[in-house]
């Protein structure tokens, strides 16, 4: 049973599909939807969900976690009540930034006799430190990561579109590993300039492109992510140029991590300063980010606040230049921090490559 801290509360609603799923193992086929809730006391977990789930909420079922099931006659807020009358639960927090308002009042007044207090990142705090299990995930997932990249690679060749090489990234994810960690973005030339560029251009690749390659696989639920640039024929000088600085503000940054700094504001703001001191727009996103069930988790590497890097994180690192309408360079690795050092696991080159 995941530990959660009820130390203002006799118990805590969960409602964020992701929360449920790492609590309760339960995972719907739809994580956008409301397909499962849990309720979290101090010796127990209540996983509800309906019929079409009956026989996958028995696999999670055990000493310290029970399934109720629930249906449009004895919705969520009647099972709520019942357990909680049975349990004698008197207060209840829920995840005040999952929770809509008029779940939130039919809540209330379906449970008058409880009081409802709102709590923000209960579940997510425990989420931040993986264990052995998240980790083995997360480093295969890498791994698969890495081996799509060497496969795209001998893709990229004059006439391929970017829908066409996103189409091969998914393709190999989904067969190779337990799918794709996001939406993959691939951008050509000015398109990379955009850092979050999600359309899939039908305009074909030719020689003298830059090729911004950001993507990730996923294993048993755990996300990786990994951005990479190549250049197809002879790159501009600008691109070598700013591809070099960039690579140096990540190393930089790797560097002050694996010798023990874990200020994360620290980090962002050394990677900044090697962009300026080239005369280069500096990123408009943080450093990097906290990865596991959702590709983007808590905490962020930035300036805007200081937070601390402990063991057992998983983040990201992934200075960029975005030169607007004319071209972007990003280079992101994986990592995870170990006590007194990190281990990098992203592993393709970033070498500059030319095909």
């Amino acid at each position: 049973m995941r530990s959660v801290v009820l130390t203002d509360t006799d118990g805590l609603f969960v409602t964020n599909p992701t929360n449920v799923r790492y609590l309760t193992g339960f995972r719907g086929v739809s994580p956008e939807e409301r397909e499962a809730y849990a309720l979290v006391t101090t010796d127990t977990i209540y996983l509800f969900t309906s019929a079409l789930y009956r026989e996958t909420a028995k696999q999670f079922s055990g000493v310290h976690q029970k399934a109720i099931e629930i249906s449009y006659d004895h919705p969520i807020t009647a099972a709520l009540s019942e357990v909680c009358d049975k349990t004698r639960i008197k207060t209840v927090g829920f995840e005040e930034t999952n929770l809509t308002v008029w779940e939130f009042q039919t809540l209330k007044q379906s449970l008058p006799g409880i009081t409802l207090t709102p709590t923000h990142g209960r579940v997510e705090a425990l989420r931040q430190m993986k264990n052995t299990e998240e980790l083995k995930s997360t480093r295969l997932a890498a791994s698969l990561t890495d081996r799509c990249f060497a496969y795209i690679k001998q893709r990229l060749k004059p006439g391929i579109t970017e829908g066409k090489l996103a189409w091969e990234i998914e393709n190999f994810l989904n067969f190779k590993a337990g799918g794709n960690a996001f939406s993959p973005i691939v951008a050509f030339n000015e398109h990379s300039a955009m850092p979050h560029y999600h359309e899939r251009g039908n305009n074909p690749l030719r020689k003298g492109s830059l090729v911004l390659l950001d993507f990730g696989a996923k294993i048993n639920g755990y996300c990786a992510d990994m951005t990479r640039v190549v250049f197809l024929g002879t790159p501009k000088d600008a691109w070598v140029s700013t591809y070099t600085t960039v690579l140096a503000a990540n190393e930089k940054a790797l560097a002050l991590l694996k010798n023990g700094e874990r200020n994360g504001a620290t980090l962002d703001a050394v990677a900044r300063e090697v962009i300026a001191g080239a005369n280069l727009p500096v990123y408009p996103h943080s450093l990097g980010h906290a990865v596991g069930l959702e590709i983007h988790e808590a905490p962020r590497l930035t300036i805007k606040k200081a937070e601390t890097l402990k063991p057992g994180m998983i983040v990201t690192v992934e200075p960029g230049v975005y030169v607007e309408g004319t071209y972007g360079i990003r280079i992101e690795d994986l990592i995870h921090i170990n006590a007194n050092s990190i281990e990098l696991l992203s592993k393709s080159t970033k070498e500059i490559t030319i095909l």
